[in-house]
């Protein structure tokens, strides 16, 4: 398993009707996650799918990443299991692709949640069931949104994703995505997980499937991305199931040449600390907010840890101020 992901608070009921949209003067892409967010707790449907246009608008303007609209969506799947209602009323009133396809993903969420880490000899019947269930729901709705938007690469990436928990693999579903977005990332890293040995693949089918997309127009920076995670898995290899720290930390360094993945920079930084490096892992740290999210909460707090081992208590400070600022907006909703 990987080193923690960053995980923010859940959304509490009575903190989502805070503020208005629109009141903190904000405008970053994460007040645009947010504003998804409050729009869906308080029910405003018509005008969340008219957000959600409106960044599918900037996306083909070139004024919006396929990756950063993909994160908008993951900001809706990531909420607690008491928005589950809201998915159902937003599908029943606007029927619109928008909310079937927030809806899957919210969905394959909780099969994520449900079914844990470890292997799946491990894991209950009971919870294996749900998990099935809640990924043949996902594919429903992904299906449901494809049908009524033919380019939406993410409700096919949506399905590989639900395949992984049904145990399937269809390798023309990657394929389709890459066709309709080539820039989307989500759809091609779910099939490469799908490829692990631990989901019944190989390194070989790994490295195999680097080589397929090189061939490709306009992959350049996919292949980069696929070759760190390639390495950053060999890394995780290392590091928990060998405790070679070392080569871990030899293996990741690999991956961030690649591509600065962000669990590969969290991971090194951790390798880094451990060893009394703390001027190397704020270094890994600080690279991870500026090239990837930076609000990501787990790398501002141990970045200010980091601070603080190499006695730079005002940096420290400074992120922990950080922090409490990125704490407030989730509450608010800003």
């Amino acid at each position: 398993m990987s080193f923690p992901l960053s995980r923010l608070p859940r959304y509490l009921l009575a903190v989502m009707a805070a503020l208005v949209v629109g009141s903190c003067g904000y405008s970053d892409e994460l007040h645009e996650r947010h504003t998804l967010v409050k729009l869906l707790w308080d029910e405003r449907y018509a005008e969340l799918d008219q957000a959600i246009t409106q960044a599918y608008k900037q996306r083909e303007k070139g004024k919006l990443s396929s990756n950063q609209l993909r994160t908008r969506i993951w900001q809706l799947q990531s909420v607690a299991p008491a928005f589950s209602p809201r998915f159902d009323n937003w599908v029943a009133r606007q029927g619109s692709s928008h909310a079937y396809l927030a809806r899957g993903w919210f969905r394959l969420e909780q099969a994520s949640k449900t079914r844990g880490d470890g292997l799946a000899s491990g894991i209950p019947p009971e919870r294996l069931a749900k998990v099935r269930e809640l990924a043949e729901l996902a594919i429903d709705d992904m299906q449901q949104a494809l049908a009524k938007d033919s380019r939406c690469a993410m409700c096919i990436g949506g399905e590989i994703f639900a395949n992984l928990y049904l145990g399937r693999r269809d390798d023309e579903l990657v394929e389709r995505a890459h066709l309709i977005d080539p820039a989307l990332w989500q759809p091609v890293a779910a099939h490469f997980i799908s490829l692990y040995p631990q989901w019944g693949g190989s390194e070989e089918e790994m490295k195999a499937f680097i080589l397929h997309m090189e061939t490709l127009k306009g992959t350049e920076k996919t292949v980069q991305r696929l070759n760190a995670v390639f390495y950053f898995r060999r890394g995780l290899t290392q590091q928990f199931g060998y405790r070679d720290y070392a080569e871990a930390i030899k293996e990741y360094e690999t991956a961030i040449s690649y591509f600065p993945d962000s669990y590969a920079l969290k991971n090194v930084a951790v390798m880094y600390s451990t060893q009394g490096k703390h001027d190397m892992a704020a270094a890994a740290l600080e690279r991870n907010l500026r090239e990837n999210d930076e609000w990501d909460l787990y790398t501002i707090e141990a970045l200010a840890q980091a601070h603080f081992a190499q006695g730079k208590d005002g940096e420290g400070k400074k992120m922990m101020k950080r922090r409490d600022e990125l704490l407030r907006r989730f509450r608010n909703g800003e």
